[in-house]
């Protein structure tokens, strides 16, 4: 059963309905089962603990799955975990509450926030307000935020100024580490916009979810995603699409020296 059916207080039953008849009218696809298998670890083995909380952004196309595959290399794989509500916002997280108890009791090296699409552009101030409070619960469990930087949505480019505007702001405020997923997006539509990130006007193709995963683990690894192996789990796109979407990432991401 998907997490957030999983969740839902029995007393906002009425506002679930609602939830999915909006699901229904945006397209939004309720639930993404699993495509990647996950990783096992033998009990004491390494691992990097990562928890990704935000909305079907973060839940298409199994994005925490495929990130965790691209770490199996690693000496401290990922063991991944995921919060993932549709349609929700960084406050409805917060105001559920189950979210902020995860991080507090779940011993996570990061965890990666990510707001409603247009959220940081329609109302930057609430965007700004969660992602503190909630970096404040990551920082006393002795973890790291990761911002997951959102895309623009289809035609409105001329969002974007604004958006990277709120994420700088968040930056600031926070100290987090920027995932910068969508300046990676619009770098791509620039140099190959034969490449379709967008399945629709918000949620990610499998080779937009790929890039996303890239910039996610350059950021975490403080690695170059060009060096992972080719035969690694993912989507079935040609190799070509593949390593121009790892090019895109690395020179987006940026990796610094731990």
């Amino acid at each position: 059963m998907p997490y957030f059916l999983r969740t839902f207080p029995r007393r906002s039953r009425p506002v679930l309905g609602l939830l999915l008849l909006l699901m229904a009218f945006s397209g939004c696809r309720l639930y993404e089962p699993p495509r990647y298998e996950r990783l096992k670890f033998a009990p004491g083995a390494p691992e990097t603990r990562v928890l990704m909380i935000g909305d079907s952004l973060t839940y298409y196309n199994d994005l925490p799955g495929l990130l965790q595959q691209f770490s199996a290399g690693e000496a401290a794989p990922i063991f991944i975990e995921d919060h993932t509500t549709p349609l929700a916002a960084l406050s409805q997280h917060w105001a559920m509450g189950d979210a902020a108890q995860r991080i507090a009791t779940g011993r996570f090296d990061y965890v990666v926030l990510q707001d409603f699409s247009r959220k940081p552009v329609t109302d930057a101030e609430e965007c700004l307000k969660y992602f503190v409070l909630f970096d404040e619960v990551v920082k006393r469990a002795g973890g790291k935020t990761l911002v997951f930087q959102n895309w623009t949505r289809r035609d409105l480019e001329k969002d974007y100024p604004a958006l990277e505007k709120t994420y700088g702001t968040i930056i600031d405020r926070t100290q987090a580490r920027l995932a910068p997923i969508g300046a990676a997006w619009k770098l791509c539509a620039a140099e190959r916009p034969d490449i379709a990130l967008l399945l629709d006007d918000r949620h990610p193709t499998d080779a937009g979810s790929y890039l996303a995963a890239c910039v996610l683990y350059d950021v975490i690894y403080n690695k170059k995603s060009a060096a992972l192996p080719a035969d690694r789990p993912g989507p079935k796109l040609p190799a070509s699409v593949l390593l121009a979407l790892r090019s895109i990432a690395d020179r987006t991401a940026n990796p610094v020296a731990p």
